[in-house]
């Protein structure tokens, strides 16, 4: 991206008198760029929601990261900004604070972790969707073609549970079986259930400027005795 301005720039240099060069430069757009990686593993953290938040933490720029966990950001204007990183339902994870002036480029590697539970305290997720832009959607559940069969090993003990599981959601709602992953479970029985159900799973994918695109998502699955009857509730 930033090379991109630099060829616009000389190309606009080539036809113009020299004297605007200067001027044409210092007005390219700031950008912020990185690498979001899982703090953990030190793995590339794919189809990320990465969004530039100004002072009033309003985003103004939207993107995805790509298969390496690169992003760029272009901001609309010089101003201070941070970059903001959202598995959505969860508590968003800020970068630090940057002036950034006209043809200023900032590179990062960003590690980054979520907790293991969803954020607490503040809106609903039905409230954090009506929240979301014109730019950006993420992506919900839709109907599965199955349910989660709760385990028959924990049906005799009426036992509870829970199992938060990670993955990406591509451009048509279909989760990537190769990105599923575990993240923490309170029995491998609820896991094995879950992770058969990964082939049914049905989403609306996330929308980038009213275009679709793949999104990371974490879902949390519970295994929960409602009087006398098993039942199974997704988070997202």
């Amino acid at each position: 991206m930033h090379r991109l301005f630099a060829r616009v720039a000389r190309a606009l240099c080539a036809a113009t008198v020299p004297l605007l060069c200067p001027l044409l430069a210092s007005a390219q757009p700031p950008a912020e760029s990185g690498v979001a990686r899982d703090t953990r593993n030190r793995a590339p953290l794919a189809c990320l929601h990465v969004a530039l938040v100004d002072s009033s933490r309003h985003a103004v720029v939207h993107t995805v990261t790509d298969s390496g966990g690169t992003f760029v950001l272009v901001a609309p204007s010089a101003g201070i900004y941070r970059v903001a990183f959202e598995v959505f339902g969860w508590e968003q994870l800020l970068g630090p604070v940057d002036t950034l002036r006209d043809g200023e480029m900032r590179e990062r590697v960003y590690p980054l972790e979520f907790d293991e539970q969803p954020a607490d305290g503040g809106p609903t997720l039905a409230d954090l969707r009506r929240l979301e832009t014109g730019d950006w959607h993420s992506a919900s559940a839709a109907n599965p073609d199955a349910d989660i069969r709760f385990p028959k090993s924990m049906r005799g003990a009426a036992t509870s549970g829970s199992v938060l599981a990670e993955y990406v959601v591509d451009e048509r709602g279909r989760v990537r079986s190769e990105t599923w992953r575990p993240i923490a479970s309170t029995h491998p029985d609820f896991l094995a259930a879950v992770r058969a159900h990964v082939p049914a799973m049905r989403y609306q994918p996330a929308r980038l400027n009213g275009r679709p695109t793949c999104q990371l998502v974490r879902n949390q699955v519970r295994f929960e005795w409602v009087g006398p009857v098993p039942a199974v509730t997704l988070l997202n």
